[in-house]
């Protein structure tokens, strides 16, 4: 899985962030984490429900 590369300035804020229970946000912050097992259970569920 890819990893984001460090800006090269410092940031305040941290980007890319999103908020509330949804799938989406779920799937942000795992991906975040770096946490692949929980990424590709939340992907399964996802297709289970499309």
């Amino acid at each position: 899985m890819a990893h984001a590369l460090p800006l090269p300035i410092p940031c305040p804020v941290q980007l890319g962030s999103l908020k509330g229970d949804s799938l989406e946000a779920q799937l942000h912050e795992y991906v975040r984490q770096g946490n692949c097992g929980k990424v590709k259970k939340l992907l399964k569920k996802g297709k289970k429900l499309a």
